[in-house]
């Protein structure tokens, strides 16, 4: 769901110039067509009956548009969520179970990101800080929907919400590829626009907005130099690490499976140490040392295979794990992390 690097200042200055010159139906249909024409992921006609669901649509301006979008979206997880609860109660079999239960807790997750958005989209003075939301929507939407889905083909079950995934899929990438089209380049774009594009040629997965974003969540890359840049990329990993083990550990005094307990353990082991190794990498890249940064590139090289660690402990076992989205997050933090230093580290 990554959005061309060109759609924000390209559709943002189009969209201004509709806003001020055309009826506000003509508004909704050129929003549409400027934004399935920049994004793969949305469809014209879709995205038409999408904001035309809502009466508001008719009257809003680009930015109503955007706050809209968020709305729908966050109703059609609401609606998920509350199809997985029926589905609960009614299914016996214990791994469709498994699945739907983190399904449920993935659903909850998105929609308290959703309700963040919704909040920040509401305010036109503040769309130019929308995009720091953390994490953002699309990237979770990908991973909620990806994740529920692949949870039940990995157990060789019918899917019994394609439908419901489907639609939230394309909602979440009007959601999102609009707050970026109305969201005005940032004032330090020069130094993360540098570092991003850099980070983004090698991790096309990942992807420049994202980075961009990532970047955007911290007030302080408003005014950081490359080193900078390099230390809150880490400030931000180690944040979310130590959240994540956290929630592990709460997950753990819940849990009664000795087997998933045994997971979570050892997850919460590998996320202690990815906070020590991010904690090391903090400390090279403040030294700005040859020495100093080669040794914060091999701590944070470490501390990247911590998603995957955690997660084959689940997979192994053929058990569903309830740190998909955590793991995730943390595998783009980090990666960002590591690719901003590695390129102020001198070669070996």
């Amino acid at each position: 769901m990554a959005l061309l690097r060109v759609l924000s200042p390209l559709v943002f200055t189009l969209l201004l110039f509709l806003a001020a010159s055309t009826s506000d139906a003509s508004i909704l249909k050129e929003t549409c067509k400027s934004l399935a024409g920049n994004h793969t992921a949305i469809d014209y006609p879709y995205c038409v009956r999408f904001f035309q669901a809502s009466k508001e649509s008719a009257t809003a301006d680009t930015h109503g548009l955007a706050a809209i979008a968020v709305r729908i979206t966050e109703a059609a997880a609401e609606g998920t969520a509350k199809r997985i609860a029926a589905l609960r109660s009614s299914q016996k079999e214990e791994k469709m179970q498994e699945c739907l239960r983190i399904s449920s807790d993935l659903y909850a997750y998105m929609l308290a990101v959703l309700g963040n958005e919704a909040k920040a989209a509401a305010l036109v003075e503040a769309v130019s800080q929308h995009a720091a939301a953390s994490p953002p929507t699309p990237d979770v939407a990908r991973y909620v929907a990806d994740g529920c889905e692949g949870m039940f083909r990995g157990n060789k079950e019918t899917l019994p919400l394609v439908a419901e995934y489907a639609e939230f899929r394309q909602s979440a990438s009007i959601a999102l590829a609009l707050i970026e089209a109305i969201s005005p380049p940032s004032d330090q774009a020069s130094l993360v626009d540098d570092a991003c594009t850099s980070f983004a040629a090698s991790h096309a997965d990942i992807g420049y907005a994202y980075c961009v974003r990532f970047f955007q969540s911290d007030e302080g890359s408003a005014t950081a130099d490359r080193y900078g840049l390099a230390a809150i990329a880490v400030k931000i990993s180690t944040a979310s690490a130590r959240s994540t083990a956290k929630r592990i550990a709460s997950l753990q005094d819940l849990e009664r499976d000795k087997r998933r307990k045994d997971c979570l353990s050892a997850c919460g082991e590998v996320y202690d140490s990815a906070v020590d190794s991010l904690d090391e990498a903090a400390k090279g890249i403040a030294s700005r040392s040859a020495d100093g940064l080669r040794d914060a590139v091999t701590v944070l090289s470490a501390a990247l295979d911590t998603p995957d660690t955690c997660e084959d402990g689940f997979r192994e076992l053929g058990l569903a794990s309830p740190l998909v989205a955590e793991d995730e997050e943390f595998s783009k933090e980090s990666a960002i992390a590591l690719g901003v230093t590695s390129a102020l580290s001198p070669p070996s």
